[in-house]
């Protein structure tokens, strides 16, 4: 053997190894939908573990959360039974609440009817007490009579009865008019001093005097006379508040009230537009 030949012994041949020996060809005979279906198990299957893990992490949270789970079903149920026993009593007193609203109805009512109801006689009898009150011989009341208008609306006269002052401020609700004769034409101006000093009376005046002969033969004269006066809110059997006297007495200007709304509207749309960018 030569030199040359030894380094060959020891070489493998290629496709060839030292445990096995040289490999042999695979060949794979199955046909390609049965592979499909193969891999298509696997799928499967990994999807049936997968869910199976799933259900076993869920079936554990709801273990480890039911002691809270019930605690909440318990109080749920708690406040259904609280909602059905509050309507029960809400439908039980229903009946109650319409005898309520109904008696808040009609109190409202009377009230503003009270508040346009006049003291009938107390005109008579302050005008009789005054009558009686000036010195002489007393003064004979032939008629009287009164006429009442009700609260006057804001915006509307405050007086419609005669006034001697035509830059009256004072509120009337009504009108007095009578007939009466005095002794003298002195006991005809101390009855009028004597109902403007009555708080009762607004703007009290003598429409018109007429002196006659008393009979017989006695020389002295009587004089018979006519007057009028309005009836202030005193003859109101329900006073009026503060409020609702400020708001005849200063009646809001329909054009500046207009303004006002025609401002505010302004700014509404305004502050609209600004939301809306």
């Amino acid at each position: 053997m030569s030199k040359t030949d030894a380094p060959h012994r020891g070489r493998r041949r290629r496709g060839s190894t030292a445990e096995n020996g040289p490999s042999l060809p695979q060949v794979n005979l199955l046909p390609a939908d049965v592979r499909e279906a193969i891999r298509a198990r696997k799928v499967v299957r990994a999807g049936v573990y997968g869910a199976a893990l799933i259900a076993v992490g869920a079936a554990g949270l709801w273990w480890l959360q039911g002691s809270t789970i019930a605690d909440a079903e318990a109080a749920y149920a708690d406040a259904q039974a609280q909602n059905t026993a509050l309507q029960g009593k809400v439908q039980a007193l229903a009946p109650v609440t319409q005898l309520y609203d109904e008696i808040t109805r009609l109190q409202g009512a009377v009230d503003a009817a009270l508040a346009d109801q006049p003291l009938a006689s107390l005109a008579h009898t302050r005008l009789a007490d005054a009558a009686a009150s000036v010195p002489g011989p007393a003064i004979a009341i032939s008629t009287l009579g009164t006429t009442y208008s009700g609260v006057p609306v804001p915006g509307e006269p405050i007086n419609a009865c005669p006034n001697p002052d035509p830059f009256g401020s004072e509120i009337t609700v009504g009108c007095m008019t009578f007939t009466a004769t005095a002794a003298d034409r002195g006991q005809v101006s101390e009855l009028l001093r004597v109902l403007e000093a009555d708080p009762l009376f607004v703007g009290p005046y003598v429409t018109s005097t007429v002196s006659a002969a008393t009979a017989g033969d006695s020389p002295e004269s009587l004089v018979s006379f006519s007057g009028s006066a309005g009836l202030s809110l005193e003859a109101l059997e329900t006073p009026l508040t503060e409020e609702q006297i400020d708001a005849i007495l200063n009646p809001p200007d329909p054009e500046a009230e207009a303004s006002d709304q025609a401002a505010e509207e302004q700014a509404q749309d305004a502050t609209s537009e600004q939301e809306a960018s």
